[in-house]
């Protein structure tokens, strides 16, 4: 699979790290200051390094940039980061474009404007807080899609509308799944039949627009 990554400061260098890592990505970071451009090049021997500005066709052209998979943008510039997207999708015909978003307003901005996916992390780091206040006490494990899909774990309590039925006998909300139970020393997928027991410890998929209410049933009355 075929990456290009605009940007060789912090951000597209940890990328750029975590990417090589993993072994089975065919790397190419673009970045406009020479420094950081033999930095990256002396640490990573199997990424291809290209001098030059992310927003000029020039440069996406001799990046190759239409053999890429996906095209990621995480400049500290945001005009930059949407520019240079914009060329990848609409002039090299790149599948999927990634950018960062430096100013969490500009993220709505860069997807009407045919970015595929828009990364800020202000954003993302202040929906984790919100999460973690608003499902107190659930365990918050991960965010998705921005902060649009919640995976957690929680007890069932007591005296909850869930305890002591089934899965498929209580209205759990459509954007939900439950994906495990943990009960003492067993942990299993659960059926629409499996019963739910005070004390158990479910594992949950849910979406940002139904936690609450998903909170709500298998919490005390």
């Amino acid at each position: 699979m075929r990456v290009a990554i605009v940007g060789g400061g912090k951000v597209g260098y940890f990328l750029t790290k975590l990417l090589a890592e993993r072994g089975r990505y065919h790397i190419t970071v673009i970045e406009q200051q020479p420094e950081l451009c033999r930095k990256v090049a002396e640490e990573f021997s199997n990424v291809t390094v290209i001098e030059g500005d992310g927003t000029s066709l020039d440069t996406l052209s001799d990046a190759k940039v239409h053999k890429c998979d996906f095209f990621i943008a995480v400049t500290g510039k945001d005009e930059d980061n949407l520019i240079s997207c914009q060329l990848a999708k609409k002039v090299f015909e790149v599948k999927r474009t990634i950018a960062r978003a430096n100013n969490p307003k500009n993220i709505n901005v860069m997807k009407r404007l045919g970015v595929d996916n828009v990364i800020s992390s202000t954003d993302i780091i202040a929906k984790i807080i919100e999460h973690e206040v608003e499902i107190e006490p659930l365990s918050v494990l991960a965010t998705l899609k921005n902060g649009e899909i919640i995976v957690f774990q929680a007890v069932v309590q007591q005296n909850s509308p869930a305890a002591n039925k089934k899965i498929a006998e209580v209205p759990f909300p459509k954007e939900s799944i439950i994906g495990a139970i943990m009960r003492e020393n067993e942990t299993f997928v659960p059926s629409g039949d499996s019963v739910i027991l005070p004390g158990d410890t479910l594992l949950v998929i849910v979406s940002e627009q139904a936690k609450r209410e998903f909170k709500r049933l298998i919490s005390s009355k």
